[in-house]
């Protein structure tokens, strides 16, 4: 039987109410990733933090967000583009928005040996990720092939969009970890309902078949797990 979660309200940066989709009380362990949140704010956003031992991805369903950080990266994220991070030995980044954002931010453990490199980032826009529509389905591969955005942990990450009575299926890959989190509508498997703003964990060899009645927006997030726990990434405000 699924275990379905809810992802719980949090405050975050300036005082700006977003969902934390994990960890959870339920799931507190998905190596590779520490934190997934679903925000959609007015105005506000996340003021500059310190980073370092793990690489975040932002990625906008809407409105625009602005980047800035320690290595001199000063870009606006537009809808459908996305962003990654790497903070290795130390990064200090802010996401600010002035009138709207809806999106998801991801944080991936970097594996022992690259916990100190370099850091390092990317961005691309919408038209650069590859997108496939067939049969009332519309796949856009945020991370995996054919993505230029390359982490440094093996995971993909697609944002499925479903019309009213279709059909997707996927296999998770081997030794992968991941989510599936809805967006937007309602999906079923194995005959239950998940609703927007809830998510199922899943593991390697999972066959996910979801039925959509009503059209639905889903996250697909899978990633090859770091030997051993996952390590405390450090996290720190600076303003």
């Amino acid at each position: 039987m699924l275990d379905v979660l809810r992802a719980k309200p949090v405050i975050e940066g300036k005082s700006v109410k977003i969902k934390q989709i994990l960890p959870s009380r339920k799931c507190r362990n998905l190596n590779p990733f520490l934190r997934i949140d679903h925000f959609n704010i007015d105005q506000g956003g996340f003021p500059n933090q310190l980073h370092h031992g793990f690489e975040g991805i932002f990625y906008l369903f809407s409105g625009e967000i602005h980047h800035e950080d320690s290595m001199a990266n000063f870009f606006d994220i537009k809808p459908g583009g996305a962003e990654l991070f790497t903070a290795g030995a130390g990064l200090i980044h802010a996401e600010l928005v002035e009138n709207k954002a809806h999106g998801i931010r991801v944080w991936i453990d970097l594996p022992e040996d690259k916990k100190y490199m370099k850091p390092s980032y990317q961005r691309f826009e919408a038209l650069d990720f590859p997108e496939v529509t067939s049969k009332g389905v519309c796949v856009r591969t945020v991370v995996g092939e054919g993505s230029p955005l390359k982490p440094q942990t093996n995971v993909e990450m697609l944002d499925v969009t479903l019309c009213s009575k279709s059909v997707f299926k996927y296999i998770i890959p081997e030794n992968f970890n991941g989510f599936l989190y809805v967006v937007v509508g309602s999906i079923k498997i194995k005959g239950k309902v998940i609703q927007a703003s809830e998510m199922i964990c899943m593991k390697s060899g999972d066959d996910i078949v979801m039925l959509s009645n009503t059209g639905a927006r889903v996250l697909l997030c899978f990633g090859e797990p770091h030997e051993g726990k996952l390590s405390h990434a450090q996290s720190y405000d600076t303003i």
